[in-house]
């Protein structure tokens, strides 16, 4: 006998909704944490993604007291329905707002140093001309994930950017060598890569090590390993360290740009190497969309206002 259309039409928006909080659960790891972004009791995320699992026939979690994980035909499941699920929110969203007033949460990532030198006086402006629009920034050297609807845009310093993605250049992304006059009239100028051994230097810690300068001459690559005087994974604070005299910095430079201006430091250029934070020299700084959520509107206009206001036209 078959089943009512109106029962039809419940159990399919059960269904989305327990696949919805199937991938909460899968981002987070935490059923009481899924269930708080969705606003419900723990127990319906509980029962809804059981039904789920009795629907397919399969187990998707392995849950235990402390952790829950998915198993292997989870995380098959969540490849397969995860980008259906993000095209239709999009898809959803592309209608409710398509003759409102850009509005909504925007979800933007980016190194922090270029977020707080470039990128957060540009969103100031962005706020202006759309107030309705919420700015969810976060500034982190990981790289979160577009793929999985983390974040809307994302800016990425890489020679290789994703392609699955839009991935626009608005920067080469050029490290120069900086210091005080202070600094300079008491320890010396370096003009070469010899002099340079000789100085303190200031270094950024990444993610996952020690950012080592490079250095290229006309006999290929070395690595630097000179006097270091203070290490940070703050570019905001190894640019106030070269300000107050503590050493040399290779600095990018987007980050320096009003320092040399106003003299509070100098750039620096050696006569016989050029000093990289990477031997690779095609990298370069990219604003990273997926190209489906250009169309939704509060996106397309953050997109084309952030390509206009950051773009280095001189140099990208």
């Amino acid at each position: 006998m078959n089943c009512p259309k109106g029962n039809n039409k419940g159990s399919e928006v059960d269904k989305l909704r327990a696949i919805k909080y199937f991938l909460k659960v899968a981002e987070t790891g935490s059923f009481s944490r899924a269930a708080k972004s969705f606003g419900v009791p723990v127990s319906s995320v509980s029962r809804r993604i059981q039904d789920l699992e009795t629907e397919l026939g399969a187990v998707l979690f392995q849950r235990s007291t402390r952790h829950v994980k998915l198993t292997e035909l989870g995380a098959l499941y969540r490849d397969q329905v995860s980008p259906a699920v993000t095209a239709m929110n999009d898809a959803n969203e592309v209608i409710k707002h398509h003759a409102d007033t850009p509005s909504g949460i925007l979800r933007i990532t980016a190194l922090p140093g270029f977020g707080r030198f470039r990128l957060l006086p540009a969103l100031r402006k962005l706020k202006t001309l759309y107030p309705g629009i919420i700015l969810d920034v976060e500034l982190t050297d990981k790289v979160v994930s577009l793929a999985e609807n983390q974040v809307d845009i994302a800016f990425r310093a890489t020679a290789s950017p994703p392609e699955r993605s839009v991935a626009r250049k608005i920067s080469n992304n050029t490290f120069i060598l900086v210091a005080s006059p202070q600094y300079l009239q008491k320890h010396g100028i370096p003009r070469t890569a010899a002099d340079l051994q000789n100085h303190q230097t200031l270094l950024y810690r990444g993610p996952n090590s020690l950012l080592y300068w490079q250095v290229k001459s006309e006999k290929g690559w070395a690595e630097l390993r000179n006097p270091v005087a203070y290490i940070s994974n703050d570019g905001e604070a190894l640019v106030e360290e070269a300000r107050a005299g503590s050493g040399i910095g290779l600095i990018p430079d987007w980050g320096v740009a009003d320092d040399l201006a106003s003299g509070a430091l100098e750039q620096l250029e050696l006569e016989d190497a050029v000093v990289s934070v990477s031997r690779n020299q095609n990298a370069g700084l990219y604003l990273v969309y997926h190209r489906p959520k250009y169309s939704i509107q509060k996106i397309r206009l953050a997109v084309d206002f952030l390509l206009d206001e950051l773009t280095d036209r001189e140099k990208a």
